[in-house]
């Protein structure tokens, strides 16, 4: 049975060095044999001057005593021939010398020319490979140690984000009642960061990972294949060489061919591969080869946490846009590597046709197959870049498939450019301004949604597909709305008559916000509004800040300025029921409703009430709730929670209508809407203005002298107020009004 051909790269592995090193000592040794042979050509130089000096010398000799030696010094009669046999055998002998002479002087400068130059030129030319190799090593090896250090950046940034969470988590707890529910809305926010950069970390854990795998069981020992292959190549090249010198040698020398045959032998049997055994035998590890461990999970010292990925609502959508854009690329890449690795195979079928060649030939080294090494190199060299950002991005899939399942199924990526916004432009996803003219956002080319760059991957896969720019304008306009209760989400999944996402004109609910109901709001009622989409001023997506700077307002008469409304208080969703009377023991008296949806009390002056439940409004709506009887309980609910029966006043804002009326198209489970409920205050606030005012926006009012308003929202601090009239609500100049 014939013995299979060693193999560095499954034999040796992690073994570059040594094997580079080694390749490059036999690279180096072949000068050693260049100079044997320039040093063997000057000896047959030197004998063959030698030689002929001495048959000259001889033949002159022989010239003086031929006749003497033939005939004698005194000869009876003249011989015919002045040589005598001997004689005739020593200038035989001395022509042969002669010929040796010319002999070694021959061998001489075949020694040089075909033996000792062609030796230089391989040397170099083994070696430029070599040193194409090392290159290539280096390469490898520095993406594997980038991939080592975006691993550790990837480390370093969660245990940082750990700290920072921690921090937040212990303002929270310290925070007072009225500071509470800021401190852990930057809680929740810190915390779904943390979740994000512990994904990326783990992802770079699982992509690293793969990326040592690749690195240790197919880059390398690809190289070391290929070093391989050059290494027997030069013992090829060598044979040719040792062989050729010996042909000459037994050629010029026959009475020495006995030995010249000998060492023709022994060169035959020196096999290429021997000398690569004899390496492995010498350089391979007694208890075989160990793979380095797989990097696992740390946790943050700070931070305890475990290494699963985190699959909660706000991370499905930042995993469900990373495994989109992973999936964007792999498939041309799946091809691509395809491609490479049919090249690849194909010019290693030609190096084995070639090395067939090469042998049947006498073990020639053609320099097509030097040209088919070279090629083949380079073709491991491109497919394993590619095939890296392969492993990458399918192992980046798996993971987070492994955790989430399949939640790229029915999803619908936005299709995000970078923007330059030449006008102020709100955050669709977050509501904040969008600064700077270079590409600091991003936009949909599809449905034209608008957002941070870093709010790209927090946006949930929910694109309605192309839109045209009538159906975008009504998105847009829907998404505006959003900042009074309704869900952006859901808004895009409805269709319209094109098979666009509808798009409803709706205005800002009236409901109105109050300093008296932040206060005394519960740690609930903080950890559920933290969860509800928030109520964000049309004036904050409108660009006030430049609209103040622009429209500097005169000192006006002092007055006292009360303390901002904080605007983000919302209705908590529910979470537990108090026990009622039937409904048949009570006596109604007032206007009849109905609870669309169901809400647990959180706070004194509250009713719990299920939803569906038929109640009694017994004070009507002023600032957001009204009070109604359920049973014998009676207490404040949420006046978008509730539907006046037929023939009672209706006490739902059409965008709260418009809301319900989306629900049911939608086909969703029914939630309780966004309310900004004011809890304590049963009376607008009016203000009137005491100087003139030019509107620069569609988001202000004009004003005159005199003209009263609705007090939405006071002055937060940016010199603008929110003020309502004729059911429309804009912005003015804080201190171009007063209370009246």
């Amino acid at each position: 049975m014939e013995e299979a051909p060693p193999n560095f790269g499954a034999e040796l592995k992690d073994a570059f060095k040594p094997v580079n090193t080694w390749v490059a000592s036999s690279i180096s040794w072949m000068s050693d044999v260049e100079e044997f042979f320039r040093e063997r050509s000057l000896i047959e130089k030197e004998y063959s001057s030698k030689l002929a000096q001495l048959a000259k010398r001889y033949f002159e000799k022989k010239a003086k005593k031929t006749a003497s030696l033939s005939v004698g010094d005194t000869p009876l009669m003249t011989p015919g021939s002045l040589e005598s046999a001997s004689m005739t055998t020593w200038n035989s002998l001395i022509t042969t010398t002669e010929i040796v002479s010319q002999e070694h002087d021959k061998l001489a400068n075949d020694m040089v020319s075909k033996c000792a130059d062609t030796l230089k030129v391989l040397s170099s030319r083994y070696d430029a490979f070599r040193i194409q190799h090392e290159r290539f090593e280096k390469r490898l090896t520095s993406e594997r140690d980038a991939q080592y250090s975006e691993l550790r950046k990837s480390k370093a940034a969660y245990d940082s984000t750990c700290k920072e969470l921690e921090t937040k988590r212990v303002k929270v707890d310290k925070a007072f009642d009225h500071g509470r529910p800021k401190a852990q809305k930057s809680y929740d926010t810190q915390m779904v960061e943390m979740h994000n950069v512990k994904n990326t970390y783990l992802i770079s854990l699982s992509v690293t990972n793969a990326w040592k795998e690749k690195y240790y069981h197919s880059d390398i020992p690809d190289v070391l294949v290929s070093l391989q292959d050059l290494n027997e190549t030069r013992v090829q090249a060598m044979n040719t060489v040792w062989k050729l010198s010996s042909t000459m040698e037994s050629d010029s020398l026959i009475r020495c061919s006995d030995h010249m045959k000998a060492l023709a032998a022994e060169i035959d049997r020196n096999l290429p591969h021997l000398d690569s055994l004899m390496f492995i035998a010498h350089n391979q590890p007694q208890n075989g080869w160990q793979e380095p461990p797989d990097f696992f999970f740390e946790p943050s010292p700070i931070w305890h946490d475990t290494d699963e990925i985190v699959v909660d609502t706000m991370a499905k959508v930042w995993l469900q846009n990373k495994i989109a854009k992973s999936q964007t690329g792999l498939y041309s890449l799946r091809q691509e590597v395809e491609k490479r690795q049919k090249d690849v195979e194909s010019m290693r079928m030609k190096r084995e046709k070639a090395r067939g060649s090469s042998e049947a030939a006498g073990g020639r080294t053609t320099t097509e197959e030097m040209d088919i090494l070279r090629n083949l190199l380079s073709g491991q060299e491109e497919l394993a870049s590619v095939d890296s950002k392969r492993v990458a991005l399918e192992v980046e899939v798996d993971t987070v498939r492994q955790a989430c399942g399949d939640i790229d199924k029915n999803a619908h990526t936005h299709k995000f450019k970078a923007t330059s916004f030449k006008l102020p432009t709100s955050c669709d996803l977050c509501k904040d301004r969008i600064w700077g003219l270079s590409s600091k956002g991003m936009t949909c080319k599809d449905c034209g949604f608008n957002c941070h760059v870093n709010c790209e991957m927090k946006v949930a896969a929910n694109c309605p597909g192309p839109l045209d720019k009538t159906a975008k304008k009504a998105l847009k306009d829907v998404r505006k709305s959003s900042a009074a209760g309704m869900s952006i989400d859901r808004l895009s999944e409805l269709p319209s008559a094109n098979g666009s996402s509808h798009g409803l004109g709706l205005n800002r609910s009236n409901t109105v916000t109050s300093v008296s109901t932040i206060s005394t709001t519960t740690a609930n009622t903080s950890t559920a509004s933290a969860a509800t989409p928030t109520l964000v001023s049309p004036l904050e997506r409108a660009g006030t800040v430049k609209a103040a700077t622009n429209n500097p307002a005169p000192t006006p008469v002092a007055t006292s300025s009360p303390k901002p409304p904080t605007r983000r208080v919302l209705a908590p969703p529910p979470t537990k029921y108090i026990a009622e009377l039937p409904a048949g023991d009570v006596k109604p008296s007032g206007p009849k409703a109905k609870m669309l949806y169901g809400y647990t009390a959180t706070n004194d002056g509250e009713i719990s009430v299920g939803e569906g439940k038929e109640i009694v409004v017994v004070e009507p709506d002023v600032g957001g709730w009204t009070k109604v009887r359920n049973g014998m309980a009676e207490g404040l609910v949420p006046s978008a929670y509730i539907e006046m029966s037929s023939g009672s006043a209706s006490t739902s804002t059409p965008v709260e209508l418009d809301s319900r009326r989306i629900s049911v198209i939608s086909g969703e489970k029914k939630k309780g809407p966004v309310v900004a409920p004011k809890r304590g205050a049963k009376k607008l606030v009016h203000v009137q203005a005491v100087y003139d005012y030019k509107a620069r926006t569609g988001d202000e009012f004009d004003m005159a002298e005199g003209d009263k308003f609705v007090l939405i929202a006071d002055d937060d601090g940016n010199g603008w107020a929110e003020v309502e009239k004729n059911g429309v609500k804009k912005m003015v100049p804080a201190n171009y009004i007063e209370r009246v």
